[in-house]
């Protein structure tokens, strides 16, 4: 570990701050959601950039700790949560998509990760008492942290099974099959580039907004932009011709919606 994390964690601690806890969780995420030899690079530059974006932005926004979490031990324990919801659910949902499409072994997916971790932060806000959105504080973390790790699928091929379906569009990769497909990774790549520019761009004037409903505008363009490129994937239909992917997606769409409306409502 280099002089500036060794100074960083110094004066993080000196302050009364978690930054080692949630660094920690940051790596958790990493190794729960890559598993091919192609994302080891990525990883740890997705961890790096992370890392040093949500150091940079906590700081220049003053979010010392996660709104509504006012002690010490009740922050560990809300990471804690996170992360057995964030294990549960990518575990879970990415085999069970593995197997419906008709392959054995175990999977892990963002997508299931985040919903695991988000029924595990409502069900703790929820015997904690807290009511106003925890998660904007790992928001520009997660949002490179997605980015990065997404170029790692792409580079990891057809062995991470997040390939695109067929195209004949000209920007279509042959991943070494013969056949020319979408590059899906890269468009969620791009997507959340391009969320993180309006949320950097637009924090300064609009603080509030952001720190309140910022989380919940994150989930519901991350969960948009999922659901619009699951019709890319050559993942098996479920129900209603939809994948399992796109029913958590809806699933995340409808909880955002409904948070953004109880959040602007606290606010009137």
């Amino acid at each position: 570990m280099n002089a500036f994390f060794i100074d960083t964690y110094r004066n993080d601690f000196r302050h009364g701050s978690n930054a080692f806890v949630e660094d920690l969780a940051v790596f958790g995420v990493i190794s729960i959601i890559t598993s091919q030899k192609a994302h080891v690079a990525t990883g740890d530059g997705g961890v790096t950039v992370g890392v040093l974006i949500s150091f940079w932005f906590r700081r220049k926004a003053g979010l010392e700790r996660p709104a509504g979490i006012t002690q010490q031990d009740q922050h560990h324990y809300y990471l804690l949560a996170l992360l057995l919801g964030l294990v549960v659910g990518s575990t879970l949902f990415g085999t069970l998509n593995l197997h419906l499409a008709g392959q054995g072994g175990l999977a892990k997916s963002m997508l299931g990760g985040i919903f695991g971790a988000i029924l595990a932060a409502e069900t703790f806000k929820y015997f904690a008492g807290i009511r106003q959105s925890t998660g904007f504080y790992f928001v520009p973390g997660l949002i490179m942290l997605i980015a990065v790790g997404r170029i790692g699928c792409f580079l990891a091929g057809l062995p991470d099974f997040t390939y695109g379906v067929e195209t004949s569009l000209p920007w279509g990769v042959d991943f070494g099959d013969g056949v020319q497909r979408h590059p899906v990774q890269l468009y969620e790549t791009l997507t959340m580039f391009a969320c993180l520019a309006v949320l950097l761009i637009s924090y300064p004037r609009q603080p509030l907004f952001w720190q309140r409903h910022g989380f919940y505008v994150f989930v519901l363009v991350y969960a948009g932009q999922r659901f619009a490129w699951e019709f890319l994937k050559p993942y098996p239909p479920v129900f209603a011709g939809l994948n399992l992917f796109h029913w958590i997606s809806l699933a995340l769409l409808v909880y955002a919606l409904l948070m953004l409306n109880r959040s602007q409502t606290d606010v009137e």
